[in-house]
């Protein structure tokens, strides 16, 4: 998990912001899961950061390679069965990540929809979030 820096977030009361690209990666993967008939996985790359508000991400890449994972701020599905973050999510999300707030996008390739999450105490919740096109 990288530092966490100081800046007042570009979107009040969301806790992940991501690129346009991150969205339209996002959406590719699922839908290649989806004519595949599985699942796919992966990382979300960004940084953490702080402000009067409290922590938040912005996610500026994702990646499948577990090599690459140096700037990872938390964990995708694509999923076939909805978009709920279920206990395996939670447990792989603390398994690799630790204690540490761990962010976790989850695509429903069905109904091609995405739901944000963050897990914290091993608990997930929903988080508002924002796409922001300059990422």
């Amino acid at each position: 998990m990288t530092q966490i820096g100081f800046a007042p977030r570009s979107v009040p009361g969301a806790e992940l912001l991501f690129g346009e690209s991150v969205a339209h990666y996002l959406a590719d993967i699922s839908d290649e899961s989806y004519g595949e008939e599985s699942e796919s996985t992966g990382f979300l790359l960004g940084k953490v950061y702080r402000d009067s508000a409290g922590e938040y991400a912005i996610v500026s890449g994702v990646t499948q390679d577990p090599t690459k994972t140096m700037n990872a701020v938390g964990l995708f599905r694509s999923s076939l069965s909805g978009f709920d973050a279920n206990d395996g999510d939670v447990r792989r999300a603390v398994s690799l990540f630790g204690s540490a707030r761990i962010y976790m996008i989850i695509v429903d390739a069905v109904q091609g929809a995405m739901c944000m999450y963050v897990v914290e105490n091993g608990i997930a919740r929903k988080v508002r979030s924002a796409m922001v096109e300059n990422l």
